[in-house]
């Protein structure tokens, strides 16, 4: 199935002021950053890479503190109360790191449901390379279990396509993208696709684009008195 239930922005679980660790505010400012964006923010590597070189710092700050104890019962409370604070640092750390790239794939998966193969490029340059690798098995495992669903049937089936039946088979649409040109449909046949065109066309040969911002769905007379009829 789709995913429909997808997880909520990721919290740290710091207090959101003064109080909060300068040690941790890198980690925490990732998730800041997933907050304020409207779908996600360019995939920060730099940022990344220096939460995991603060892990990898307190965990050697770790080993340093006991490499004079061959048995930790011999370990002073001060010397434990250390320990457990920095493991709390490389856990939370740690927890805030894979929040941040968890709700990342989410997007990603949930952006080929809602676009198709057709990604916009605005979107495709906020992901890093191996979440563009990702995106690309996951289409394809996708495509692979629609073909394979119904054996029988000679075209596979769509399960990225509306939940709720469409309302007209047949739609009017505008052409607002510039680079279309023509394509080919299963059942409207080849259709030139040029900026301020306005086609009829079948909802299923052109659904793709729709979702992708390519084209937009124009209402019709017909369309409005359905939407005033069901209010």
């Amino acid at each position: 199935p789709p995913p429909s239930a997808r997880s909520p922005r990721p919290s740290c679980g710091l207090p959101r002021g003064p109080a909060m660790p300068l040690h941790m505010k890198k980690s925490v400012q990732m998730l800041r950053d997933l907050d304020r964006a409207r779908w996600l923010p360019h995939f920060n590597d730099k940022v990344i890479k220096e939460v995991v070189e603060e892990i990898l710092n307190d965990t050697r700050e770790m080993k340093s503190m006991v490499k004079d104890h061959e048995e930790l019962e011999d370990v002073s409370e001060e010397v434990c109360a250390g320990l457990v604070l920095y493991n709390d640092l490389v856990d939370r750390n740690r927890r805030c790191l894979l929040a941040y790239l968890n709700y990342r794939l989410e997007r990603v998966e949930e952006l080929r449901w809602e676009v198709g193969l057709m990604v916009p490029d605005d979107k495709m340059s906020r992901l890093h390379d191996s979440e563009k690798q990702y995106l690309h098995l996951y289409n394809t495992l996708l495509d692979r279990y629609m073909k394979q669903y119904v054996p029988t049937c000679s075209e596979p089936l769509d399960l990225t396509a509306d939940a709720e039946a469409p309302e007209e088979l047949n739609i009017q649409i505008r052409v607002i993208d510039t680079d279309l040109g023509e394509i080919v449909t299963a059942d409207s046949g080849t259709v030139r696709l040029r900026k301020g065109y306005q086609l009829f066309v079948k909802r299923t040969d052109i659904e793709q684009l729709v979702r992708a911002g390519k084209v937009e769905h124009v209402l019709t007379a017909r369309t409005d008195d359905a939407g005033k009829s069901t209010r």
